[in-house]
């Protein structure tokens, strides 16, 4: 018997699409003027050092989750002895990963020739067990949809992260300040999930049926961590070759360009999983679904890159001052990565609906691959060559992607042409303007490649007038 079911109706979707949309757009807003603050507090050094502790803490956090999230938005009947499993396994990789990275703080500081990360990576570890039940929560939110529980919990969260973060640094903690800041979020997050349990869930850890959740969530793992490592890998590499200075550099540039397109990239992924796997689990083909979300994730996230890839020095200056200006070299490249991945970014989860998680596996490892020797052969100690070794992993994993999208999905070049062609057109007429005309010449690029964003936009716009009346 099913103890809370997947809810991924197309209207339940859409609502929930527009009620992330609007609650990111608030919760990046407060990010991005934290960012601003921090920027003026610490130095770039400290925001590397930062910056490099979190990417160590985020493999820990891969291995702790253990693919058991992926489990939980995809299962189709959660029962009570499956949930107790996935606790169970959770409680385990918890405690794991929680030993392992206090034991490895002291020689991973030595390895990255940075002696104050060590503490930062002590704190840090202790964040492990602290955002477990959140990551549970979160879970099991993505899996109905709950994007105003969601939204609830993010922005308590981004609130004390942020009032924490700023006194910390104004009594001179640096980037152990930010570490703590992240525990006080994710204890106030947990504080709030426990208030927000869905009913009908008995929070009992136990080894019953850990055999089955256990397989399907190793097959999801892998192809997740490697997703996560390909996040990871930058700050990890320029962390350890170029050290906290120059990591603190990169950042802004990738901050620059993650500044326009994360809102539209994060609201219109949300519940992708749980609805392919609805659509799945009653034989329903997921081409046209696949088709859609990613014609609606390029729809909008092309054309804010392209618009940051034109401006980019006057945002650079004008988001950081003037010593930053040399980080808008490096825009273009990391645009054109951020591109790429919103084109092929609803692969994995189509994989993983279909049963087949570990198939997304091979092209995240050619990237990870691909951007070590890129780094290796053509990094010349700047942020730019950096970038472009970066943006050519990318690339050169687009014939795979291309293949298994086709293998699995049946997506041929006209599916490719009907989910991006719109999305290319509007990218492109929003440069060719003066920035004042550019949301009037995206509207008409839409309108003139009929763009599913558009009824979107349209169906959007007659339910806010409706609800006004």
């Amino acid at each position: 018997m099913s103890t809370l079911p997947l809810a991924a109706s197309p209207e339940d979707l859409r609502r929930a699409v527009w009620a992330n949309l609007a609650t990111a757009v608030g919760e990046n807003g407060l990010r991005f003027l934290l960012s601003l603050v921090l920027a003026r507090l610490l130095a770039p050094a400290e925001l590397g050092l930062y910056a490099l502790g979190m990417a160590v803490y985020g493999v820990a956090q891969l291995l702790r989750d253990a693919g058991l999230s992926v489990y939980l938005q995809r299962e189709p009947v959660l029962t009570a002895e499956r949930f107790s499993a996935v606790l169970g396994l959770g409680l385990a990789s918890t405690g794991l990963s929680t030993l392992g990275l206090l034991a490895l703080a002291e020689p991973l500081a030595a390895g990255f020739g940075q002696g104050a990360l060590a503490p930062v990576l002590q704190v840090l570890a202790l964040l492990l067990p602290v955002s477990a039940f959140g990551s549970v929560m979160a879970a099991l939110h993505l899996r109905t949809l709950a994007a105003g529980a969601i939204a609830r919990v993010s922005l308590i969260g981004l609130a004390v992260q942020a009032g924490v973060s700023v006194w910390a640094c104004r009594q001179g903690a640096g980037a152990l300040g930010l570490a703590w800041a992240q525990v006080a979020a994710a204890l106030a997050c947990g504080a709030v999930c426990a208030r927000l349990r869905p009913p009908g869930l008995r929070w009992r850890p136990g080894l019953r049926g850990a055999g089955e959740v256990g397989r399907y969530a190793a097959g999801a793992w892998l192809p997740t961590a490697l997703q996560q490592l390909h996040q990871l890998l930058p700050d990890l590499l320029l962390g350890r070759l170029g050290g906290a200075h120059a990591l603190g550099l990169f950042s802004r540039a990738q901050a620059t360009v993650n500044l326009l397109q994360m809102v539209a990239a994060r609201s219109l992924a949300f519940g992708v999983l749980p609805v392919l796997s609805q659509r799945q689990a009653q034989g329903q083909a997921l081409l046209p679904a696949w088709r859609q979300a990613t014609a609606l994730l390029t729809g909008v996230g092309w054309p804010l890159l392209a618009l940051t890839v034109a401006y980019r020095e006057p945002l650079v200056v004008g988001l950081y001052g003037e010593p930053w200006r040399d980080c808008a070299a490096a825009v273009p490249a990391l645009a054109l990565m951020a591109a790429l991945a919103l084109a092929t970014q609803q692969l994995a989860p189509a994989l993983a609906a279909l049963g087949h998680p570990a198939q997304a596996a091979a092209p995240l490892a050619l990237m990870l691959v691909a951007r070590v020797v890129g780094v290796g052969l053509g990094w010349d100690g700047g942020v730019v060559s950096f970038a472009a070794a970066l943006a050519a992993a990318s690339v050169l994993a687009l014939p795979l992607q291309a293949s298994l999208a086709g293998r699995h999905l049946g997506a041929g070049p006209r599916d490719a042409l009907a989910a991006l062609g719109g999305s290319a057109l509007a990218a492109l007429a929003v440069v060719l303007v003066p920035w004042t005309l550019a949301p009037l010449a995206w509207l008409a690029a839409l309108r003139a490649s009929r763009h599913p964003l558009l009824a979107e936009l349209l169906q959007a716009g007659r339910r806010f007038m409706t609800s006004r009346k």
